[in-house]
C-alpha cells in the first residue's frame, strides 16, 4: 500500500492572455479576408483557450417608398461564425499549410445542431453571437419554439422597453436600431480545439487566414413577422377599434373597404403580444395580411401594402384589455373576399406579416451588409517553468523529434442535379488517419438576398397544422433530404453497410430512420462531434459514416475507392427532388506535424 499514493511537489505553470489584431485592415466586408499572425515570441500557448474577438455591425438598405425597414440578424444557430466561409492555418508566414477547412461556416452549423443543448445554447447566445429561444417571445398558438424569433434579447438590436410609443423609422434614430454585435468565438478548427500545448516557437509563430462570407447568404428574418416560417407565430389582427365587445364586430374591417379614417389596426395579445417591446414589427416596415390556414400560398394573400408610421401600447376602457396599435402611412384596402375578424366559429385568424421583399413588386433587389471591425485573436500563453524551454532545444539540436497531432477536417465536393434520381458520388480520400465522413447535402440554389431572408421558394423542412409549410432560412448553409430514400457506401470493394440505409420515414418529413439514427451518431462521434440532439434531422439533415470505431482507432482510406450511392425513387411511385445539391463531404482525420531540427512535416 506505500507505493499507491505518493505526495510530491507540484510544479506550478502559469498563463496569461495576449491580444494580437488583425494585420491587413481595420474594416472588413463581405467576401473579404482577415489575416492574424501569432508570433513565435508567444513560444507555448493553448490553442483551445484562444479565442477569435471581434466587433460586427449590421445595416439595411435605405429607407425609402420602395425598400421598407425590418430587423435582420445573423444565422440564429451559428451566429458571428456563420461569416465565416473558409479557414486556413499556416507555420510562420505562411511556410507550411497545417490545416485548411473549405465549407468552415456549414461544418460548424453541423456541430452546432447536433451537439446542442440548453447550456451550450445559452454560451453560445452569450460569446458567439447566436441568438436563443425568449419565453417573452414565446408563441401561444401552437407553433414550434423559434430560436429566430426573439426581439426582446437579441443581441443585434436596441431594447425598447422604455419607449411605449415608436413614431421614428427602423435604424433612423434612437427609438430602436441595431446594436454592434461583440463576439468572442472559439474557431471550430482542429488547432484551435486540440487541448495539447502548441510549440509556436517551434514553428515560427501560426498565421491565420480567414475568408469572409458573401452578405446574401448569412442575413435571416424574424420568424415572428416571415409567413414562410412558423407563420402561427406572426402577430393575429383583432380589429380596426381594439374594443373587445360583440366578439370585435364594431371594429371589423369589411371585405373591400380600406381600414378607415385612422389608418390604423389593433393585434390580438395571442403570442405574448403584450407591449411595443415584444411587437416584432419596426416603423417603416412594409405589411399585409394573410389567412392561418392557407397564408403561405400567394393567392391567400392581401393584395394591398401598408407602411407602418406609429406602434403604440394602448390602455383604457375603450380598448378593454391592453393591446398594441399599428399606424399606417396610407389606407391599405381589404381584398381577401372576408371581413376581418371572421366569425370566431371558423377558428381562423388573420396574420400580419411582414411584406418588405416576398409580396412587394416593387421591389427588385434588396442587399443588406455587414462590417466587422476591432478583428483581434486572444492568445492564451504558457509559461513552462525554469530551464524546460533549454532543455526541449537541446534535445532537438541532438536530432530529436516532436510529434503533434490533432484532428481536422477535409472537405470533398460533388454536385448533383435535381434530375439525378441516382446518383453516384466519388471521393477520392487521401488520409492516412480517417475516423469518419460527414456527407451534408446543401441547396445548391443561387437565391438573391431577396429571397433568401424572405425564404420564398427555398426547401420545405416540413408541413403541419400549425407552422403549415416551413421554408428553410439556412439554405446553403445546411443539409436537406429532399426525398432521399436510401443509401450506401462502397469503399475498399465492400459495401458498408450490408444493406441500404432507409431514409424513406425523414423524406416524408413525419417521422425519423432508426437505421440513419445509429449510423449518423457514430459517424459524429468519430468526428469529435458530441451527438446530444437529433431534433434538427429536418433542418440540417447529413449522412454519416463510422470508418472505425474507438478512441485510438484510425482508418487508412489511401487507395481505396470510396463510393455513395444514393437513391431518390422509391417502389411503385415517383420521387421528384426539388432541389440540385452541393454535396460538402467532410472526412474526419488525424494530423500530424512532425518537428525536427531545421523543419517541420506535416502528414495527412
Amino acid at each position: 500500500m506505500s507505493q499507491f499514493f505518493k505526495s510530491a511537489d507540484k510544479i506550478q505553470v502559469g498563463q496569461t492572455e495576449v491580444a494580437v489584431p488583425s494585420e491587413n485592415g481595420l474594416d472588413y466586408r463581405p467576401g473579404g479576408k482577415i489575416d492574424l499572425f501569432i508570433p513565435p515570441t508567444s513560444k507555448f500557448i493553448d490553442l483551445s483557450q484562444t479565442k477569435l474577438k471581434m466587433n460586427v455591425s449590421l445595416a439595411i438598405p435605405t429607407v425609402d417608398a420602395s425598400n421598407g425597414a425590418t430587423r435582420l440578424q445573423l444565422d440564429a444557430q451559428t451566429g458571428l461564425h456563420s461569416l465565416i466561409r473558409s479557414i486556413r492555418i499556416f507555420s510562420g508566414r505562411k511556410t507550411a499549410l497545417l490545416e485548411e477547412i473549405e465549407g468552415y461556416d456549414i461544418l460548424t452549423a453541423l456541430r452546432f445542431d447536433y451537439e446542442s443543448n440548453e447550456n451550450l445554447r445559452a454560451k453560445r447566445g452569450l460569446t458567439e453571437g447566436s441568438t436563443t429561444y425568449d419565453p417573452a417571445c414565446r408563441g401561444t398558438l401552437g407553433s414550434l419554439k423559434s430560436q429566430q424569433g426573439n426581439c426582446v434579447s437579441n443581441p443585434y438590436f436596441k431594447d425598447t422597453s422604455t419607449n411605449p410609443t415608436l413614431s421614428t423609422s427602423f435604424t433612423k434614430s434612437t427609438d430602436y436600431d441595431f446594436n454592434v454585435c461583440q463576439g468572442v468565438l472559439h474557431l471550430n478548427t482542429g488547432l484551435f480545439r486540440n487541448e495539447a500545448v502548441f510549440p509556436a516557437m517551434l514553428t515560427d509563430g501560426l498565421f491565420i487566414e480567414i475568408l469572409l462570407q458573401d452578405s446574401r447568404r448569412v442575413f435571416r428574418q424574424l420568424d415572428s413577422v416571415n409567413r414562410n416560417r412558423h407563420l402561427s407565430l406572426n402577430p393575429v389582427f383583432h380589429s380596426t377599434n381594439g374594443s373587445d365587445n360583440g366578439s370585435r364586430t364594431s371594429g371589423s374591417w369589411q371585405n373591400g373597404s380600406n381600414l378607415g379614417a385612422g389608418k390604423a389596426f389593433f393585434i390580438t395579445r395571442d403570442n405574448n403580444q403584450t407591449s411595443t417591446r415584444t411587437c416584432p414589427f419596426v416603423v417603416g416596415e412594409k405589411i399585409t395580411f394573410v389567412p392561418g390556414q392557407d397564408g403561405y400560398l400567394s393567392a391567400s394573400v392581401n393584395a394591398s401594402i401598408g407602411t407602418i408610421s406609429q406602434i403604440e401600447q394602448v390602455t383604457g376602457v375603450a380598448v378593454g384589455t391592453s393591446k398594441t396599435k399599428i399606424t399606417l402611412e396610407a389606407n391599405v384596402s381589404n381584398t381577401m373576399g372576408l371581413t376581418l375578424p371572421p366569425d370566431p366559429a371558423s377558428g381562423l385568424d388573420y396574420h400580419v406579416v411582414s411584406a418588405n421583399l416576398e409580396d412587394n413588386a416593387s421591389i427588385t433587389s434588396y442587399d443588406p451588409t455587414y462590417t466587422i471591425s476591432n478583428v483581434e485573436m486572444i492568445v492564451k500563453q504558457i509559461q513552462v517553468p525554469d530551464g524546460y524551454e533549454a532543455s526541449m532545444m537541446a534535445m532537438m539540436k541532438e536530432g530529436g523529434t516532436i510529434n503533434y497531432d490533432y484532428r481536422s477536417f477535409t472537405n470533398y465536393r460533388a454536385s448533383q442535379l435535381a434530375t439525378d434520381n441516382v446518383a453516384n458520388i466519388r471521393l477520392p480520400l487521401i488520409e492516412s488517419r480517417a475516423t469518419a465522413i460527414l456527407c451534408v447535402p446543401t441547396d445548391a440554389t443561387n437565391y438573391p438576398a431577396i429571397k433568401q431572408i424572405s425564404c420564398s421558394g427555398t426547401y420545405v423542412e416540413y408541413s403541419d397544422s400549425k407552422d403549415f409549410r416551413q421554408h428553410s432560412a439556412r439554405s446553403g448553409l445546411v443539409g436537406i433530404c429532399d426525398q432521399l430514400q436510401n443509401y450506401q457506401f462502397i469503399y475498399d470493394g465492400k459495401i458498408n453497410p450490408s444493406r441500404p440505409v432507409d431514409t424513406s420515414k425523414i423524406a416524408n418529413q413525419k417521422s425519423i430512420s432508426q437505421q440513419w439514427c445509429v449510423e449518423a451518431e457514430k459517424a459524429l462521434a468519430m468526428s469529435d462531434i458530441e451527438p446530444l440532439s437529433f431534433m434538427p434531422f429536418r433542418s440540417n439533415f447529413f449522412i454519416g459514416r463510422a470508418l472505425t470505431l474507438g478512441r485510438n482507432a484510425v482508418y487508412d482510406a489511401r487507395g481505396k475507392d470510396f463510393n455513395l450511392q444514393l437513391e431518390y425513387t422509391g417502389p411503385g411511385t415517383a420521387f421528384i427532388q426539388s432541389k440540385s445539391k452541393l454535396w460538402n463531404n467532410y472526412v474526419s482525420h488525424l494530423r500530424r506535424l512532425e518537428i525536427k531540427n531545421g523543419g517541420l512535416t506535416v502528414m495527412r
